[in-house]
């Protein structure tokens, strides 16, 4: 059921990172764009009511904008279609991975601010990270069940966590996450990332860094320096020697070795 509805999320992405690139084209055409900024706000008063049911149909909504912007022919159809399919477990999974909408909200604003400003190939490239970030976080969640683990404590952990899967191409400090996202120091956090998880809090943000840089080297062709930055290394040689470190290989025997698809997300 989960690697049949990764697929599912992995062409919702497609599909709404294609309508993303030609919202963001018609709006430096000169269309409006003031129907996404009022879903938007919508989206926004849900998270702050903290209502679970709510923010669903809200973002439903807000995703929904973002297609019907794009006016390209039957793509509304498609996506109504894997919307649908996906729709019962985003929902099931809602609570259970964002225990502080807040960030889930927060994490719709660069799609946003890419379409508002007509860069088609930045609002792609966020609408798939978005979804991305939503799967890696409830891949963590359901390999703990797995495992026979219990599920992630919803403060401070869980918070901590659905920060990261957003923000993890940033510049990250424990401190800051602690205080401003955790609600606690820094070093329990630190203990509840080693206690819980097994890693550091800098050994799990490198997974996660490196978990993309797996999925950009299978589907692009891009360098890997772009890639190394694109993931939130300024040094493309550290990212190298992360990436060896943890798969035996360079980034680049690493694609020169595997054909495009899926590897699983190992956290």
């Amino acid at each position: 059921m989960k690697d049949a509805m990764h697929c599912v999320v992995d062409l919702r992405a497609k599909l709404e990172g294609f309508a993303s690139r030609y919202a963001a084209m018609r709006v430096a055409d000169g269309v409006s764009y003031q129907g996404l900024l009022d879903r938007f706000q919508q989206l926004e008063q849900a998270a702050h009511a903290e209502s679970f049911p709510q923010f669903a149909a809200r973002d439903e909504e807000f995703h929904r904008t973002i297609i019907e912007l794009a006016d390209v022919p039957s793509l509304r159809t498609a996506w109504e279609e894997v919307f649908r399919t996906h729709n019962s477990f985003r929902i099931e999974t809602l609570e259970q991975c964002w225990p502080d909408l807040s960030v889930l909200f927060e994490s719709h604003r660069p799609l946003v601010e890419a379409i508002a400003s007509g860069q088609s190939y930045e609002a792609e490239e966020a609408a798939i990270a978005h979804l991305d970030a939503v799967w890696f976080r409830l891949a963590l969640l359901s390999q703990r069940a797995e495992s026979g683990k219990d599920s992630l404590p919803s403060d401070p952990l869980s918070r901590a966590c659905a920060y990261l899967a957003f923000n993890f191409s940033e510049v990250v400090r424990l401190p800051h996450v602690a205080k401003e996202i955790a609600g606690c120091t820094a070093g329990h956090l630190a203990r509840l990332f080693r206690e819980q998880l097994g890693l550091s809090f800098s050994d799990y943000l490198i997974e996660l860094r490196l978990q993309k840089g797996v999925q950009l080297l299978q589907a692009t062709n891009r360098p890997v320096k772009e890639i190394a930055e694109k993931v939130g290394y300024s040094d493309p040689s550290r990212f190298t020697l992360h990436f060896r470190r943890r798969f035996g290989q360079t980034p680049t025997e690493f694609r020169e070795k595997y054909s495009f698809g899926t590897l699983r997300v190992i956290l």
